[in-house]
């Protein structure tokens, strides 16, 4: 009986809040620079989740956060903190450290002794789970885990799928797209064919590819009817359209050859846009690319195809744009006579 006892009595102090054991406690009150001064004054890395109050997969992790294998981690070895992405403020703080939300929640990892990002990663509703929440809090207390040894890991050979994609997920959510594409593109080649269809490929396509120049890209866009028939039709089209928007306004789009922006129009024929809409997409990068290699004719002749597909005539404004943009990429003077004439006349100065 008193063994019993001592068991019951036991259990009992266990359901006391002052003894049972909690979640993740994230800091209630104060700003990021509060907890950044927290964790280092306690000398711990700095767990920040990005989110919006909104956020239905977000809200979902609540549960999550709350499970005690969770907090047994989380409150050890870090200070948490939520950053609401609504708030503009955190938006600028966000903009500050160079961090580029894509989708919450995204999780990010910060030393704070010189705010290096040690581990980030965005969370689907497919992620949410005990193992795999505390896999990405082991791998932050881990140095050789780091992202700052990424770089290094890939240069040494090391091509391990999943390291891959984490190095190319933690490059876009940094803003860095030549790591990214180098990273996402032999994370690609390594991809056996009948896995491109797979939920967890489709959702490295949507939120960590940043290139079209690799082989998954160009199956996705070859088989959009089965990607639509397996995920939401609208979650296909935002995803390849995202895609193109990224090559064709990042710094890519000053390295792309004729050849390149072809090869785009092709997927683009391939994921079933018109040519009037392809046209507009592309009129600028390939104008700019045949006026920088002195081919002025042809790029006037880009934009003469851009307004014929127009589907409104052009107004003012639409012509004192094409004057100013062709004064501002040309000295030829038979380019800047044909816009003198065609364009300049009739715009606004």
């Amino acid at each position: 009986m008193r063994i019993a006892s001592s068991y019951l009595s036991f259990f009992l102090l266990l359901a006391l809040p002052g003894f049972a054991q909690k979640g993740i406690n994230f800091i209630k009150t104060g700003n990021f620079n509060m907890a950044l001064a927290t964790a280092k004054q306690q000398n711990k890395l700095l767990f920040m989740e990005v989110y919006a109050p909104d956020c239905h997969i977000c809200n979902s992790f609540k549960g999550t956060f709350a499970q005690p294998q969770v907090g047994a981690i989380y409150n050890a070895k870090f200070v948490n903190f939520q950053l609401d992405i609504r708030n503009p403020e955190n938006q600028k703080l966000l903009k500050k450290l160079k961090i580029n939300i894509n989708a919450t929640p995204t999780f990010i990892f910060i030393d704070p002794s010189n705010l290096q990002i040690v581990g980030a990663k965005i969370f689907g509703e497919r992620d949410n789970s005990v193992i795999n929440v505390n896999s990405i809090a082991q791998k932050a207390i881990n140095p050789a885990e780091h992202a700052q040894n990424y770089a290094k890991r890939l240069k040494a050979g090391d091509k391990n799928p999943q390291f891959l994609l984490n190095y190319a997920e933690y490059a876009r959510i940094m803003g860095d797209t030549t790591a990214n594409i180098l990273a996402f593109n032999e994370f690609a080649k390594s991809l056996p064919t009948n896995q491109y269809t797979s939920q967890s490929t489709f959702n490295a396509i949507q939120m960590v590819m940043m290139n079209n120049n690799n082989p998954l890209f160009d199956y996705f866009v070859s088989h959009i009817p089965t990607y639509e028939k397996m995920f939401e039709a609208s979650s296909v089209r935002m995803t390849y359209e995202n895609i193109f928007q990224i090559v064709l306004t990042s710094s890519q789009a000053n390295k792309l050859s004729l050849a390149d922006i072809q090869k785009i129009k092709g997927q683009m024929t391939k994921a079933g846009l018109d040519a009037s809409s392809i046209q507009r997409r592309m009129w600028m990068v390939e104008s700019s690319l045949l006026f920088k290699q002195k081919k002025a004719t042809q790029a006037i002749q880009v934009i003469e195809i851009l307004l014929s597909v127009l589907p409104n005539a052009p107004g003012p404004k639409e012509y004192q744009y094409l004057c100013d943009y062709v004064n501002g990429k040309t000295k030829d003077k038979k380019a800047l006579s044909y816009a003198k004439s065609h364009w300049c006349k009739f715009g606004m100065k």
